[in-house]
């Protein structure tokens, strides 16, 4: 678990038992487990060493009577009340961290959470595309208009210069877009974006206002604070998107932050978790919860509505991403997933539907979209991303407990290989890939296939990857030289 997690964890354990055996505990046994160190606490002692003079029987007398009715109740606050008649200065609290050897500061995240708040914005879009319809009266003729309609989704701010008053901001590649039944936009992106911070006037409109679907008065924000946004780049298949908003006296004015960024693939199961994103459209909303898989991949229909193998129904893509059971709204899409630190550790973009299915949230690991980010900048907003050309397998996996800490471990076997890609003549079937480097920088050791994928996403034309494999039994090294286009496959 990562640095001060399972610290916290323990300090909430043991004060929970501390609270349980201090109400089920009659006064004859005084004795508590003291946090995160196995030493006994005995209150005898504590008020020893605050000046009382007298056996330990003597001293219980001294708190409940002869009969023992006045300690039937007793409480923490009784034990500090004695500490106190016996020679004890210090406060309520004092007692506590000073005795009992506890944490007890209220663990309460709200500061926190306020500065992630502050990183997270809402998101609205308009789409707009020309189009005819027949009147219903005389004199039945067609009237040209323009249809609009609006989605509604959230972001989180990357990087910012308040100075400046920019700021660069992700999201889900579903909330900019429609198809071309609803927008004349030819990349199918939204032209009207804006965006809005916690505490914002929302006053975005599509302009129709009679209810109709068409546009009645001009597309925007005229009565709110909606600061104005601009599509950078993006990848429809990673279902991400990038916004950079320019010269907003809004941000320069405003108390909005840059999200702290954490590590997704440090993430283990049962970690607590934030979501905060545009709940349903109706502004900035926290929910909390835990996470239930740290990795896994789901299907979803392709955006725009692809069919290429021409079966009559619309592709699949599958996304990786963490699940969680914080609840995941409409409108939470493009929002951020942080951790009990307060670091962003993913971009929620989906959650399970369906009937029976209860506490399904899905979110992107955050360390996957740095990658995505860095590569759609790097590449005029496309993301272009390498390909070994082979068909990795799963000869292992199994669940590792070490240290209190729960891995999945797997193995990766290279299988298929398809001619003429980066990997032909290079691995071979059968290889177990051990380790992954770039340039002769970090050598990443392969516990995990997901990471295979996720760092090519780092490889740029010309780039040299380091593949160490086992082959027969002999530990192996391969170099691949990233020096042709087809080796890279683009997605916009």
């Amino acid at each position: 678990m990562r640095t001060g997690t399972r610290g916290r964890d323990m300090k909430k354990l043991c004060k929970s038992i501390l609270a349980t055996t201090m109400a089920l505990t009659t006064v004859a046994s005084l004795t508590v487990f003291a946090a995160c160190d196995d030493e006994v606490v005995n209150a005898y002692e504590i008020a020893v060493e605050n000046g009382f003079v007298g056996s330990e029987q003597e001293w219980l007398d001294s708190l409940h009577g002869a009969d023992g009715k006045d300690g039937a109740d007793l409480s923490i606050n009784d034990i500090y009340e004695a500490a106190k008649s016996q020679g004890y200065e210090g406060s309520f609290m004092q007692f506590l961290q000073d005795y009992l050897q506890l944490d007890v500061r209220e663990d309460n995240d709200t500061e926190m959470i306020a500065q992630n708040v502050m990183s997270v914005v809402s998101v609205f879009c308009g789409f707009q595309k020309q189009t005819t319809y027949q009147n219903k009266y005389p004199p039945f003729n067609e009237t040209s208009a323009t249809m609009v309609t609006a989605s509604g989704g959230s972001g989180v701010i990357l990087q910012l210069n308040k100075n400046a008053g920019n700021a660069y901001i992700v999201t889900n590649y579903h909330v900019l877009y429609q198809s071309s039944s609803y927008t004349d936009s030819e990349d199918g992106i939204s032209q009207d974006i804006y965006v809005y911070p916690y505490g914002a006037r929302v006053g975005f409109t599509t302009g129709d206002n009679n209810g109709d679907g068409y546009k009645d008065a001009d597309m925007g924000d005229a009565t709110g604070d909606g600061i104005r946004a601009t599509f950078v780049g993006g990848a429809m298949d990673y279902d991400i998107a990038i916004l950079k908003v320019e010269g907003s006296t809004y941000l320069k004015n405003s108390q909005v932050v840059e999200a702290k960024i954490g590590d997704s693939n440090s993430l283990e199961v049962g970690e607590k978790v934030y979501a905060i994103g545009n709940a349903n459209g109706e502004g900035i909303a926290v929910t909390s919860g835990n996470v239930s898989v740290d990795s896994e991949y789901i299907t979803m229909s392709a955006l725009d509505g692809r069919d290429e193998n021409r079966d009559g129904l619309v592709d699949g893509v599958s996304y990786r991403v963490l699940r969680t059971d914080a609840a995941i709204n409409h409108g939470n899409s493009g929002g951020a997933l942080f951790d009990a630190q307060g670091e962003l550790i993913g971009i929620t973009n989906a959650k399970n539907v369906e009937n029976e299915t209860d506490n399904m949230g899905y979110a992107l690991p955050i360390t996957q979209v740095e990658y995505l980010i860095d590569n759609i900048m790097d590449n005029g907003g496309v993301l272009k991303r390498a390909m070994l050309g082979v068909l990795p397998k799963l000869n292992a996996s199994s669940a590792v407990l070490e240290n209190g800490t729960l891995k999945v471990v797997e193995e990766v076997v290279v299988t298929d290989i398809t001619k003429g890609a980066a990997a032909d003549g290079k691995l071979k079937y059968g290889d177990i890939v051990k380790s992954l480097s770039i340039n002769g920088g970090e050598e990443k050791i392969i516990t995990r296939s997901f990471q295979i994928n996720d760092l090519l996403l780092t490889v740029r034309k010309g780039d040299t990857v380091r593949i160490k494999v086992v082959r027969e039994s002999v530990e192996t090294v391969v170099e691949i030289v990233y020096n042709k286009d087809s080796y890279f496959v683009q997605y916009n």
